[in-house]
């Protein structure tokens, strides 16, 4: 059995002591080492989720332990310091909180806010920002005069310079162009490669086929669905009662399945899983194992 990260157990949370709960009676797990990704129209709970993960919020009832730190109503943002240090958040739109004069300075300063020597500092920020794959010639230039796509790596490099053991994305590709949004899930995937847990939030069901090892699906403070996507894009009833779209490899192998054109004993969830698989049943093995 794969060990938990971060377990959820009835959480619920409120903004105001009367209000309706933002989160309500949520429990869930998030495996350790693997890719969760967190799906939901807006209003449905998922930044309370995460802000709640951070440390940045407390519960109202119920409780939750994240990488061994347990959150419960009564928890003070004093005890919160270490987990602070080991969950890294990246909100969407990082670039928006850039401020030093260079690159390589706005990545330095984290590492050395929880207390390491600017060489120490220096280190970790070489290691990310190459990580990122952000040139050395950028390093020492303005990140104000970096593209988009270059400012939202060297915002992230920023957060994996503290060597986090649990990441946070909020909408990575959001506001990218194509090629930015390409090279971003090509890092994310990388990440997940190197056993990083990674809770993602995105709208964009091709990202949860192609990353997500678990999928839930939060509506009105609730949880929908907790599975693997493969369960999950199966269901297209409960999608549709979601909002939420097929990815489009999926969408086109069951119109082909209600075609009769193939048949697909697993779904394919992207795009080359749909081309390696005509591509056998082409060669004769039209049921596709």
């Amino acid at each position: 059995m794969v060990e938990a990260a971060v377990s959820y157990q009835g959480v619920t949370f409120r903004y105001h002591e009367a209000g309706a709960a933002a989160l309500q009676d949520f429990t869930a797990t998030v495996p350790k080492g693997r890719l969760t990704a967190v799906i939901g129209h807006t209003g449905s709970g998922k930044s309370t989720l995460m802000q709640l993960t951070d440390g940045l919020l407390t519960p109202t009832a119920g409780q939750l332990e994240v990488l061994g730190q347990v959150i419960t109503p009564r928890t003070k943002n004093k005890a919160l310091h270490q987990l602070h240090r080991q969950v890294g958040f990246v909100f969407q739109f990082p670039e928006h909180q850039l401020f030093a004069e260079t690159v390589l300075a706005d990545v330095m300063f984290g590492p050395l806010n929880l207390g390491q020597t600017p060489a120490q500092a220096k280190q970790a920020a070489h290691q990310a920002l190459v990580q990122l794959g952000v040139g050395e010639a950028l390093w020492q230039r303005s990140p104000f005069e970096l593209s988009g796509g270059q400012q939202r790596r060297v915002a992230i490099a920023g957060v994996l310079a503290m060597r986090p053991q649990l990441l946070i994305l909020d909408e990575p590709t959001a506001g990218v162009d194509p090629d930015g949004q390409r090279e971003l899930l090509a890092l994310v995937e990388r990440l997940k490669g190197q056993g990083l847990t990674i809770l993602l939030i995105t709208h964009q069901m091709e990202q949860v086929a192609q990353l997500a090892d678990t999928v839930l699906v939060l509506a009105h403070g609730q949880l929908q669905f907790s599975g693997q996507p493969r369960a999950l894009f199966a269901q297209p009833e409960f999608l549709t009662t979601q909002q939420l779209a097929l990815p489009a490899a999926v969408a086109f192998a069951k119109q082909l399945q209600t075609a009769g054109i193939s048949q697909f004993n697993q779904l394919p969830l992207t795009l080359d899983e749909l081309a390696h698989a005509l591509a056998r049943q082409l060669k004769g093995d039209h049921h596709e194992q």
